[in-house]
């Protein structure tokens, strides 16, 4: 009885375990993708805003130039200054690099425009410009923004690159270098994340364990108080403080007591008693359901409390006891020990009655079978 409920324990942790990491497993799933598709969408959205920026830019520009943009840059100098001024004001922390570039006969590029105020990393008016890819030739050609993405550059993430067109005819490309800073704050929290969401279900699922391990153990030393150290049935105390608090209202009860035991104990001493009574108890504990209490009420008395069995029932299973602790004989020490049992049952036990008068019932029945002989099973009148 013990090991089945040890065995439903562990059941219930090994389930309760399963659960929690299964929850925390789909939790986990579940923020990864909520922060994926979030960076996805501000991803897009940081590329929209670029887009909306430079097309203001190079729509100031041309304004500017009076659609002559590539030959005033060329031409006057405080102009080029206050544009690249002009860039450095809306060049926010995550755009590393932000310039213009043209191209000439020979489909050659070179800056116009570079909004770095450092003179060691400026880059300066006809100075080559050599793109990456052949996005910055298709931009050209179409006349539309491009995407290029710096699959193997740890602190580039995309340029964008941008158009500047006059009269339907694209003369100069604003280009910018876009860092991963973004991306990887978003890694990072992800990865931070990861790592707490770890320790938390870890920390859960052991303070889970040790808290149900406590429970076994409380639980145990709680029942501890309820086995018979020999026997290891319930004792007197658990019929008291536990069956009779939860009587159903119809019961059957069965009063067993071991044959002529006293001959045992006089004849071969109290450790060939003790091994009767505990190879009895184990042959009846072995036709016991789990919702039986079985109980040794005293000496080689013991008491089986059952319920919804009808007579009929009672007699079948009272009958298997009997044999059961008979068809075998029970050795100790190269001894053998012919035992039998003497049964008496209430078949009729009722919550509305005194558990003490039912149960007189059912010892009066026993008294009965060994009146008659002993070895056999009688019913209370």
């Amino acid at each position: 009885m013990i090991s089945n409920r040890l065995k439903i324990g562990l059941i219930q942790v090994s389930i309760m375990t399963l659960f929690i990491a299964i929850v925390g497993v789909i939790s986990y799933n579940k923020y990864n993708s909520t922060l994926q598709e979030t960076t996805k969408n501000l991803n897009e959205k940081i590329i929209s805003f670029h887009f909306e920026t430079f097309h203001k830019l190079s729509k100031l520009f041309l304004e500017e130039t009076e659609n002559h943009f590539v030959q005033k840059v060329e031409k006057e100098s405080l102009l080029r200054k206050r544009f690249e001024s002009m860039m450095d004001l809306i060049r926010i922390s995550t755009v590393q690099n932000l310039f213009v570039v043209a191209r000439n006969r020979n489909g050659e590029y070179y800056f116009l425009l570079d909004s770095e105020q450092k003179p060691s990393e400026h880059a300066n008016i006809f100075e080559p410009f050599d793109p990456l890819g052949n996005a910055w030739d298709k931009c050209y050609k179409s006349a539309k923004e491009q995407i290029f993405y710096h699959k193997h550059n740890r602190n580039l993430w995309i340029t964008i690159i941008y158009p500047i067109v006059e009269n339907g005819k694209t003369v100069a490309l604003i280009g910018a270098d876009i860092s991963h800073q973004l991306d990887i704050n978003m890694q990072q929290r992800l990865k931070d994340f990861t790592h707490f969401f770890f320790w938390l279900i870890f920390f859960s699922l052991f303070f889970f364990v040790l808290l149900y391990m406590l429970t076994l153990h409380f639980r145990r030393k709680y029942y501890d108080a309820y086995i018979d150290p020999l026997t290891h049935t319930y004792n007197r105390k658990y019929l008291y403080d536990v069956v009779i608090n939860k009587l159903s209202r119809h019961y059957q009860l069965f009063m067993i007591d071991i044959d002529f035991f006293k001959k045992v104990n006089d004849n071969y001493g109290h450790d060939a008693g003790d091994a009767v009574l505990q190879e009895v108890a184990r042959r009846i504990k072995s036709l016991i359901r789990d919702e039986d209490s079985f109980i040794r009420y005293g000496g080689e008395e013991f008491l089986i409390y059952t319920t919804t069995l009808n007579k009929k029932k009672c007699l079948e299973f009272a009958e298997r006891i009997r044999k059961s602790v008979k068809e075998e004989p029970i050795i100790y020490k190269n001894v053998e020990y012919s035992v039998t049992v003497s049964i008496g049952v209430n078949p009729n036990a009722t919550k509305k009655e005194p558990f003490a008068d039912m149960q007189i019932k059912a010892d009066k029945a026993l008294y009965d079978a060994k009146l008659s002989g002993r070895d056999c099973v009688k019913f209370s009148k």
